[in-house]
This record gives structure tokens, C-alpha cells and sequence, in this order.
């Protein structure tokens, strides 16, 4: 009998625990027939419901006899199993079961870096899987970090299903905070730890012993230490540079340099130029501070700029005005001395000519320069290039600037100048240009400057007329006139030369009516009629003709010889009244009448003249006569006052019997009104001559308006008492240790230039005016200079340059005082020397000079000797050159005097010479002295003959003292006096 049985347990598993790593056994059996199979699933998750077999492929796990064998479990094989026994009769049985794994706190990894930027939060963390409870420790660097020691820092810890995850918050993170930070877990199972690396990160810090490995006029070379780096790799090196007045905030310049390095060269960098430099590092996190600040001077090169704003002005005809600019402050590339101005004819092919304009501070870097460019030629067209010069040597030269010389004035006169008289009032004037070569100039016009001969030497007399064309009429002219006429050409830089006076009269006309008429009783039967010649005669006075009219009858013409100036009509009636007119006749023909007088005989005649009152012209020296014609019955008396003075005769002035006044050998002082009155009892009448003496001219003005480097200006101007026109000033003019010198000056240039002088120079001037007379008195004398002086004294720092052998003299450091350089003297020596080696003394100005062949680390004296017109100006230097290697040496404060021994500190009578006999002398002296009085003593005492009053004792002591002084030796001596006696 078969019996099945379902399947029952004989041991049904329960939950288990484990020790991780250890070999589990979980038994599970049932009985029952036939036999059940036992089987295990393990839940898939982490709880019942679904399982699945077990992996037949996992030789750790095996099921032997129904129970479960898992060798070295692991917390993988943790979770819920099930165990299930079926032999086909009924249900079968299932039973689950919990394995647990109870392992030690586990990190899955166990050291690792973490970064962060100092200054600011940051969190550590660690997770721990293992049985709870889970303690954590936090270590620091291997030392216990308590949070409570330090409030930067905070530990919270959370639970989680399979572990412990703990934090470490740090609210500011410090450099010190780069450390080891390790995270310890432990549970009853046992503990485990992890690292973590923590690494602080900061911009590192600043590069350190900044130094100048060397630098010339554009580059320096650099060097530094390499700084901590902030737990960051330099990426880079940027080396700021600014010039010294500009701010690192908004001027700097910047050079980038790879972080792997220590050294590197800034360029581009200007000459002579005072920089700042610092340098920076750069990490991933930031830039660092600034390094120290390095301060250097770049050397000097030449300039690299051209002057600007470069332009040239005409100042007359033969100067030109350059003026400029400093080239931009950054192209001076040092101390900018000068500038070359050269210039040259544009079309000749020569050379530059060079003039040095020394560079001046005042007005600032902005200041225009100029230079006036004297002597050049009239009209001509110069070119014109700047350089500007520093101690090392010149910059580029400028572009050419090209300009013309005032337009000057003709040369030379026009020519072939003709004259022909068309009419009484009309001359035509004709004439040939002046040759092209001497216009200097373009010719505009010409003017035609023509005048009354007689009148010619006063210019207000004088008229001008311009034409365009090469003749001209004149109109307008005074009949019967000789003419003086002129030709001159102009440009636009004035009148030229005038050519040779020329002469034309016009022709004959009709004249004028006789000025004034007077008709004057003279008895009872006649009228004596007077006239004065026309103020226009138009021609030659061949008569005058004088009508006489009574009543109704036709007028009786009288003809007059033309040098006869009145008419004795007689033969007339007493108390008849008649008429009296006069004409004037050329051979043109008669002229205008006069007006008409009417006058009555009659046997009572008033005194009257007959003469007019009128002006005479004498000459200096020469006799005047002035008339006094009167008529009258009785016969009247004839009186003069000179003045307003009564005249009295004397041996030059007297009176003739016809009333006429004669003055001999005429004198300046004689010019004046001469009152001539007649006189009797029935009338009186007078007349008044105006004497004007032509006399050599007064001492003119002389007013000095202005001074050049070369040349007075003076404004001449005649004395106030002059009547007789002038024709022409002469200048007469010398240096203060020369010989006069003489320049006519035409009357109409009141103002004139004496040119070509001395610069600098004392000069006396006084002018002289004359006349068709003859010249006149000399003006006061008129001292005054040019302008310039003496060189002036450059600084020691712009003139020498010294090296180890050599120096160069920079003589555009020289001002010239206005005056331009002629020479220079150069002379040296030794300091301990007396005289002077001469090198030179002949040096040209402009450039440098180089004193050659001295010795290494020596002083020298250099005296130097500057020449101008003005005078010489003497400077003396002292200097050391540089040693071989261009150090300097110590100042010499203990160098002896030039023939002396001893330093200068020691005074110069303090001599051996002088001292051992001046103390041998005070010694014997003494000795002496001390000899006598012992010796006095001795004899009084001893001697018996000598008592108190002997007279022998007494003469013996002044003696012997006589004859030791006599035995002191000389000083200057080779032996003594004592050998001598």
C-alpha cells in the first residue's frame, strides 16, 4: 500500500543574520512521500512578493539537501528568500526568510580632491553604508576637528535606508584650509575611512625682486621670482608699464608673458622717458596684486619727430621769417637743445646753409620757435628744412618748405626817358622798362614824379602820375614853365630807382593880369602909376602897357619896358578925374587888364607909397634891397622898423636916398617884417616887406624808433625854423672803436635804416640836412647799441658729456645772446696742472665737439672761450671722467692746488719755507733774552766794578744784546751774520 503524503516541516527556515564575508546556512526540510524537492527564489527588491531563481551561474551560492549556502556573503545578497517543498500531492509548503548581512560602515571611494575659491562656502561630504547605528568622525590633517573650536565650521549628519551620509560646511574657506580632511565611520561591526583632498584655490600672489637686467633707448629686460601660485597654475605674467606722470588707472600699457617663465623684455618703449613697471601673475582664479613698482629712465636717442606747424613768412626783401613747432613731446626722445635751420636757393643745387636756434623752456612745450634768415637776395625763392637736435644727435629732417623774399624794388631805373612839350600846359613823357634781371620784382606800373624846376627840391611841391603803359601826358601844367620830371618803376615791394631828371617848359601863353595896381597924385598936373608883374606871366614879359582914360575920350595907351614897374603920367589937368588900368604882353599876346583906379590931380599930395608890400628871398651872405617908392608934397620922411623895431643904421643895414633899405651880406638872423613909412603933414602910409632868407639848414631831429642784431632805425626831421627847402639829410654814423661813415638820405625818406652793423655794438650817429645853400649844423649826438650781447653760459649738464676718454661738448647748448656765433676757444688741463693745453681755437659753432685722448678716472679743468660780434664770454668746467668700466669716482675733496703741495684745506702760509725760520728766530730770541737778564744779574752781583752808577755796566747790557740779535741767522740767507763780524 502506497501512502502519498503531502509535504510537511521538519525544519522550516527562519530569518538569519550574517557576518558579512562569512559562509551562511539557511537550512529548510520537509517530509512527505514521495519525497518533496525543496527549492529557493530570492525576492526581486527589497521586499516579498516577486522572486526568481537563484543564479545557477553564482558558484558562491548553492543548495545542498534543501539548505541555502552562501559563501563570503555580501551585503548583495542580503534580502528576502524563499523556500518552497512540493512532491506533487497537495499545495506544497513555501516558507520565507529574511538574510540580513550585518557588514562594517563601507566608502565606496576612498580619497578624492575637491576644490575651492578662498573666502568663500564650501561642503565636505562622505556616505558610510553599513548596519546602524553608524558613528562619523571628522579629521583634519590627522587631528580631530571640533567644530566648536572654530565657528567656520559645521557638521550635520543624515540617515539614510543603507548607510550614514555626513557633511562638513566650512562658511569662509582660509588658505589653511588646504588639508586632508578624512571621514571616519564606525558601527559594532567594525570602521572604514575616506579621504578627501581639500585644496583652497586664490589668485596667487604678487611676483616679487622685480629687477632691470638692462635697458636701452626703446626695450628693457626683466626678471622676477616666481610668487605662490594659489593652489592654481600661473596661466600667465602681465607686466604693466606707464610713464611716470600718467595713472595705472587709465595710461598703462600691458605685456603678456607665458606663467612658465621668469624674464622677459618690454619694447617699444620711448627714449629718454621715465616709466613705471609692475607685474602681476594670473591664475584660473584671478589676478594678483601688483608687484613693487620699478622706476626707469630710458636712454636717449636722436629725436624721432620732425618739427610742425613750420611756416615761412616774407619780412622784407631780403629776410625771411621760419617759425615752428616742437615735434610731439614723445618724439623728442631726450632734452631737446636746438634746431638746425637750413635754407638754400630753390634753384641752386647747393647745399644747405645752417643756422642753430637754441631750444627755450619758456611758454612750455607749445611755444612757437622762429628764426629770421637775414642777407638773402630780393625776390628770390628759398627752401627751408628744420632738424631738431638733442645730445645724442639730430632728428629727421622737416619737409621742404619753399618761399619767396619780398618783392624788392627795381634796381635800376627805367631808361630812354624823353620829354616833349605840346602845349602851354601839356608835356608828353615817354621812356623804356627797366631790364627784367634788376626788377626784383614784377612791375605793376610806373609813376612819373614831375614838379616846377624851381620848386623841385621840396617834395610837397612834387606830383605823381601812374601809368601802366611806357609813356604818358601830363596835363594841367603851369604855362610857361620849366618842368622837372623823374621815371621810376614799381612792384609790389615799392618804388625803385628813379632815373635822371629830364627837363621840359611849356609853351608861351597870354599872362595874367598885374597883381595890384596903385595910382597916386603926385602934383597938380600928374599921377605916378605903379603895378607888381602878373602872379602868372604865361611867358616872357616883353611889356606892359598902361591905359589912361578921362571922361568920355578913348582911353591913350603908354607902352612900359618890361622891366618897369610904374608910369609918371603927366601933362594932366588939375581937379580932372582919370582913369588908369595896365595889361601885361608875350609874345602870345596881350593879357588880362587889371583893375581900373581912378585918381584926380590935385597941388595938395598926401605922403603915400607907391611900392606893394611883398616878399623877398635872399640868399646866405648875399645883398638885399627893399624898395620904398613914395610920393607927396611936402616931401614926406621915409622911416623903417626891422621887427617891429626902430631901425638904426649900422655897418650891414642902411638906408638909400630913395627910401629903399639895403642890407649887406645877408645872415640867418635878418629874416623877418621890415616896415617901410612914409610920411608928411598931410598924410602917412606904410608897406611891409617879408625878408626870407635861403640858409644852410638848422641841426635837424634826430629820434631813434628802433634796434635790430644789425641795424638802426632812426626818423629824421627838420628844424622849425628852416626856409629854404631842403634837398637831402647825410647820416653820419661809427662804432665805439671805428671810423664815421656817411649815408645820404633823400628828403623824402625822413625815415631810414642803417643796415650791416655790428651785432651787439656801441654806436654814435648824428645827421646833418642840406640845401642848394650848402649843409647845415650837425644834430646832438645819439649813442646807442644793437641789440645782442655776449654769449651766455650754457648748464654743465647740456654742454659736457663725459665718457672714459673722451668728452663731447654740445656747443648748441651755448646761447648766443642774439649775436651770432663766431668761434669758440678750447683749452684743458689736468687739476693738479697750471697751464692750459690748448685744443682748439677755431671751433666752428653748430654740432658737437670732441675732446679726445684723456685718462680714465681723472680730473680735468676745461675752460672754454665763446666769441661773438658783441664780445667773448670765458666758462671753466670741472670735471672727472668715467672709469673703463663708465662708473664715476669720488668726489676730490683733497686735491692739491695747482703749484702746491699741500691740500687746499691747509693754508697756503703754512710753508716750510717759512715756518722753520720764523720758529728758529722766536727760539734764539728767547735764548738770548734769557741769557741777558741772567748775565745782568750775574755782573751786579759778582762784579765790583760794577756798582749802581757805573756807567760801563750800564752801556754793556744794551750791547751784548745788539750783537745776539746780530748773530740770529737770516731766513733767506746761507749763512749766518755771526761768520760776517
Amino acid at each position: 500500500l502506497i501512502v502519498n503524503v503531502p509535504p510537511r516541516w521538519i525544519l522550516e527556515p527562519t530569518d538569519k543574520a550574517f557576518a558579512q564575508g562569512s559562509n551562511a546556512k539557511v537550512e529548510c526540510k520537509a517530509d512527505g512521500f514521495p519525497k518533496p524537492q525543496v527549492t529557493w527564489k530570492k525576492a526581486v527588491g527589497d521586499t516579498p512578493g516577486e522572486y526568481k531563481d537563484l543564479r545557477s551561474n553564482d558558484s558562491s551560492i548553492r543548495v545542498e539537501e534543501g539548505s541555502l549556502f552562501i559563501q563570503n556573503i555580501q551585503k548583495s545578497n542580503e534580502g528576502y528568500y524563499l523556500c518552497e517543498a512540493i512532491n506533487g500531492i497537495g499545495s506544497g509548503l513555501s516558507a520565507v526568510t529574511l538574510i540580513t548581512v550585518q557588514a562594517p560602515p563601507e566608502f565606496i571611494e576612498k580619497l578624492r580632491n575637491q576644490t575651492a575659491r578662498r573666502g568663500e562656502p564650501t561642503v565636505l561630504q562622505c556616505e558610510a553604508k553599513g548596519e546602524k547605528p553608524i558613528g562619523i568622525l571628522w579629521n583634519m590633517n590627522n587631528i580631530r576637528l571640533d567644530p566648536k573650536s572654530d565657528n567656520r565650521y559645521t557638521i550635520r549628519e543624515e540617515i539614510l535606508p543603507n548607510g550614514v551620509t555626513s557633511s562638513l560646511s566650512i562658511k569662509r574657506t582660509e588658505r589653511s584650509d588646504s588639508a586632508l580632511f578624512t571621514c571616519m565611520a564606525t558601527n559594532a561591526f567594525g570602521s572604514d575611512d575616506t579621504s578627501i583632498n581639500m585644496i583652497i584655490q586664490e589668485p596667487a600672489e604678487m611676483p616679487y625682486a622685480l629687477k632691470v637686467l638692462d635697458k636701452s633707448g626703446r626695450t628693457v629686460q626683466l626678471s622676477w621670482a616666481k610668487p605662490y601660485d594659489g593652489n592654481s597654475p600661473l596661466k600667465r605674467y602681465i607686466i604693466e608699464f606707464k610713464r611716470s606722470r600718467g595713472s595705472w588707472e587709465n595710461d598703462i600699457d600691458r605685456v603678456i608673458v607665458p606663467g612658465d617663465t621668469n624674464e622677459a623684455q618690454v619694447q617699444k618703449l620711448s627714449p629718454a622717458t621715465t616709466y613705471n613697471i609692475r607685474i602681476v601673475a594670473e591664475n584660473e582664479i584671478g589676478i594678483s596684486d601688483p608687484s613693487d613698482v620699478v622706476t626707469i629712465i630710458t636712454a636717449e636717442e636722436a629725436p624721432s619727430g620732425k618739427p610742425q606747424a613750420i611756416k615761412v613768412e616774407p619780412i622784407n626783401q631780403t629776410t625771411l621769417r621760419v617759425s615752428w613747432k616742437a615735434p610731439p613731446r614723445a618724439e623728442w626722445n631726450g632734452d631737446i637743445l636746438g634746431y638746425y635751420v637750413g635754407f638754400k636757393q630753390t634753384s641752386v643745387n647747393s647745399s644747405y646753409i645752417y643756422e642753430t636756434v637754441n631750444y627755450s623752456l619758456e611758454g612750455g612745450e607749445g611755444k612757437e620757435h622762429s628764426l629770421e634768415i637775414n642777407n638773402l637776395k630780393t625776390y628770390t625763392q628759398y627752401s627751408i628744412v628744420i632738424q631738431t637736435f638733442n645730445k645724442v644727435g639730430a632728428g629727421p629732417m622737416s619737409d621742404e618748405e619753399k618761399q619767396y623774399t619780398a618783392e624788392g624794388t627795381p634796381d635800376q631805373p627805367p631808361s630812354d626817358t624823353m620829354c616833349t612839350t605840346l602845349t602851354s600846359q601839356t608835356i608828353r613823357v615817354s621812356w623804356v622798362s627797366p631790364p627784367l634781371e634788376s626788377a626784383n620784382g614784377v612791375i605793376k606800373g610806373y609813376k612819373v614824379v614831375y614838379a616846377p624846376s624851381d620848386l623841385w627840391n621840396d617834395d610837397k611841391n612834387k606830383d605823381y602820375k601812374k601809368t601802366a603803359s611806357s609813356d604818358t601826358v601830363l596835363h594841367g601844367l603851369k604855362k610857361y614853365t620849366n618842368y622837372t620830371m623823374q621815371v621810376l618803376a614799381t612792384t609790389s615791394g615799392g618804388d625803385g630807382v628813379r632815373s635822371a631828371p629830364i627837363h621840359c617848359q611849356t609853351e608861351q601863353d597870354v599872362p595874367e593880369a598885374p597883381t595890384a595896381v596903385k595910382a597916386l597924385v603926385m602934383s597938380e598936373g600928374s599921377i605916378l602909376v605903379s603895378w607888381q608883374p602878373p602872379a602868372q606871366p604865361n611867358g616872357l614879359i616883353l611889356q606892359y602897357i598902361v591905359y589912361i582914360k578921362s571922361g568920355d575920350q578913348e582911353p591913350k595907351s603908354h607902352k612900359v619896358p618890361s622891366y618897369q614897374m610904374s608910369y609918371e603920367a603927366s601933362g594932366l589937368e588939375k581937379n580932372q578925374k582919370y582913369e588908369f588900368w595896365v595889361t601885361a604882353s608875350t609874345t602870345i599876346g596881350e593879357g588880362q587888364s587889371s583893375k581900373t583906379l581912378s585918381a584926380m590931380p590935385s597941388d595938395k599930395v598926401p605922403a603915400k607909397i607907391a611900392s606893394f608890400d611883398d616878399k623877398f628871398t635872399a640868399t646866405f651872405k648875399e645883398d638885399a634891397k627893399l624898395p620904398c617908392l613914395a610920393v607927396g608934397s611936402p616931401t614926406p620922411d621915409i622911416t623903417w622898423k626891422i621887427k617891429g623895431v626902430e631901425f638904426v643904421p649900422n655897418e650891414r643895414i642902411r638906408q638909400l636916398p630913395e627910401g629903399s633899405l639895403f642890407i649887406k651880406d645877408v645872415i640867418r638872423q635878418d629874416a623877418g617884417d621890415y616896415t617901410c613909412t612914409a610920411e608928411n603933414s598931410i598924410a602917412k602910409d606904410s608897406i611891409t616887406h617879408r625878408l626870407i632868407v635861403l640858409a644852410p639848414p638848422q641841426s635837424p631831429q634826430l629820434t631813434l624808433t628802433a634796434t635790430t642784431t644789425d641795424s638802426l632805425s632812426v626818423k629824421l626831421k627838420p628844424h622849425d625854423s628852416d626856409t629854404a627847402p631842403l634837398q637831402g639829410y647825410t647820416l653820419h654814423y661809427k662804432p665805439e672803436f671805428g671810423e664815421w661813415e656817411t649815408i645820404d638820405v633823400a628828403l623824402e625818406a625822413p625815415k631810414y635804416t642803417i643796415e650791416k652793423l655790428y651785432c651787439g655794438s656801441r654806436y654814435q650817429v648824428y645827421a646833418t640836412a642840406y640845401n642848394t645853400i650848402g649843409a647845415g649844423e650837425p644834430s646832438d649826438i645819439l649813442n646807442t647799441r644793437t641789440k645782442g650781447s655776449k654769449p651766455l653760459l650754457p648748464e654743465k649738464s647740456r654742454f659736457i658729456e663725459v665718457s672714459s676718454n673722451s668728452i663731447t661738448l654740445h656747443l648748441p647748448a651755448w646761447k648766443d645772446g642774439g649775436c651770432r656765433m663766431s668761434h669758440f676757444v678750447v683749452e684743458h688741463k689736468k687739476k693738479d696742472q697750471i697751464d692750459w693745453n690748448q685744443i682748439s681755437n677755431n671751433v666752428k659753432p653748430g654740432g658737437n665737439f670732441v675732446v679726445l685722448d684723456l685718462e680714465p678716472a681723472t680730473w680735468y679743468n676745461l675752460r672754454v672761450t665763446a666769441h661773438n660780434n658783441a664780445g667773448f664770454t670765458v666758462a671753466e668746467y670741472e670735471f672727472a671722467t668715467l672709469t673703463i668700466t663708465g662708473g664715476t669716482i669720488a668726489p676730490n675733496f683733497g686735491s692739491v692746488q695747482p703749484g702746491s703741495m699741500y691740500p687746499p684745506w691747509i693754508p697756503h702760509w703754512i710753508d716750510l719755507n717759512v715756518m722753520v725760520p720764523l720758529i728758529a728766530t722766536v727760539i734764539v730770541v728767547a735764548v738770548g733774552v734769557l741769557v741777558i737778564c741772567v748775565a745782568i744779574s750775574r755782573r751786579r752781583d759778582d762784579d765790583p766794578r760794577c756798582g749802581p752808577k757805573d756807567v760801563y755796566c750800564r752801556f754793556l747790557t744794551p750791547l751784548l744784546f745788539v750783537e745776539l740779535i746780530a748773530w740770529v741767522p737770516s731766513p733767506t740767507a746761507g749763512h749766518s751774520r755771526h761768520d760776517q763780524l
